[in-house]
C-alpha cells in the first residue's frame, strides 16, 4: 500500500514495478493530466491496471483511460463505493460496511447504491465506525502512513475500525481538539472579500476544519488553512456554500499563479509559490464572483 499526492503522483507512478496496480481516489492535476495518462498507457503493456476514482476528468481523458485500463470514474459517488461494487461478488457480504464508511468520510453517503444498503444494517453504529475512522486518523500517531496500513489491514482481515487499538480514544480527543480549534481560529482568522484564511496553525492535521472554521468566523464564503513549506504554500480549501465547484476554482486560481490545485467540489487544496498568496487570493475572488451567494 502506497501514499502519494495528486502534485506527485506521476512521479511515484514511476518508482516502481508490479503486475498488477490498483489505484484509488487520487485526482490528476491538469498540468500532469498529458503524462500520467501517457505513462498509466505505457504501463497498461505489462501489467493489470484497475483505477478507481471520483475526482472530475475530462471525458476525452476517461475514454483514453478505458482503452486501457480497468477504469471506474464516477464523480457522484465515494472512491470506497466504486471499489466495492466491483469486487462485491469476490469478498463477504459485509465488506459493504467497509465502502459506506469511505462513503460517509466523504460526505458520498447519498447515493442510491449506499442508501439501500445502508438500511440493512444499523446505520448509528456505521456512522460511529466511519467517525471513528476519519477523526482518529487527524491524530498525530494515526496520521503516520504505517498506522494507516495497520487500520487498513484490520478492515480487510474483517474487523472495525474501533477494533483498531487506541483508535476510539484518539478520535474523541480530536474531537475536545476541534472545539479547542474553533477558538484559535475565531482569534486568527482574516478575510481578503469573500474568502477567510488562517495561516501556519499548529493543529497540522486539522487542516480541513481550520479552512472550514475560517470561513465561518469571518462569513465567508470560502476559507483557506495556509501552511508554509520550504518553496511553496501548501493551501486546504473549503467552503459553507456548496454550489460553488470549489475544486474548479482551486485549480483555476493555482494555475493562474504558477501552481497547482485541485480536488472535490466542496474540499479542495493547492500548491502554490510562497510568494503569490496575495494575487491567489485575488484570482479567487474574481472567480468566486461567476456564482452569485444564495
Amino acid at each position: 500500500m502506497f501514499f502519494t499526492k495528486p502534485v506527485s503522483f506521476y512521479e511515484d507512478l514511476g518508482r516502481f514495478e508490479a503486475d498488477r496496480i490498483v489505484i484509488t481516489d487520487i485526482a490528476i492535476t491538469r498540468r500532469e493530466m498529458t503524462n500520467v495518462v501517457k505513462l498509466l498507457e505505457e504501463r497498461s503493456k505489462t501489467c493489470e491496471i484497475l483505477y478507481f476514482d471520483h475526482h472530475f476528468l475530462p471525458e476525452k481523458v476517461k475514454v483514453k483511460l478505458a482503452k486501457n485500463l480497468k477504469a471506474y470514474v464516477n464523480g457522484e459517488a465515494s472512491a470506497s463505493e466504486l471499489i466495492y461494487r466491483h469486487f462485491q461478488k469476490e469478498i463477504p457480504r459485509e465488506r459493504v460496511w467497509i465502502a459506506i464508511y469511505g462513503a460517509i468520510g466523504d460526505y458520498s453517503q447519498h447515493t442510491e447504491f449506499v442508501e439501500e444498503r445502508i438500511k440493512n444494517w444499523d446505520a448509528r453504529a456505521l456512522y460511529f465506525e466511519a467517525c471513528t475512522l476519519v477523526l482518529g486518523i487527524k491524530d498525530e500517531h494515526f496520521e503516520r502512513y504505517d498506522s494507516k496500513r495497520m487500520i487498513a489491514k484490520t478492515l480487510a482481515e474483517g474487523g472495525n475500525p474501533s477494533d483498531v487499538p487506541g483508535l476510539v480514544k484518539v478520535a474523541k480527543k480530536v474531537v475536545n481538539d476541534e472545539f479547542d480549534l474553533y477558538e484559535i481560529v475565531k482569534k486568527q482568522a482574516k478575510s481578503v472579500g469573500d474568502v477567510g484564511f488562517v495561516k501556519d496553525i499548529a493543529f497540522f492535521g486539522f487542516r480541513g476544519p481550520s479552512a472550514l472554521f475560517a470561513a465561518t468566523v469571518t462569513k465567508a464564503r470560502v476559507g483557506l488553512a495556509l501552511h508554509t513549506r520550504r518553496n511553496y504554500l501548501d493551501i486546504t480549501m473549503r467552503s459553507r456554500d456548496y454550489s460553488i465547484p470549489l475544486n474548479v476554482l482551486a485549480e483555476d486560481a493555482a494555475e493562474a499563479v504558477g501552481g497547482s490545485g485541485g480536488g472535490h467540489p466542496q474540499a479542495s487544496g493547492a500548491r502554490i509559490p510562497l510568494n503569490k498568496f496575495n494575487d491567489f487570493v485575488k484570482k479567487l475572488n474574481r472567480l468566486l464572483g461567476k456564482y452569485p451567494a444564495k
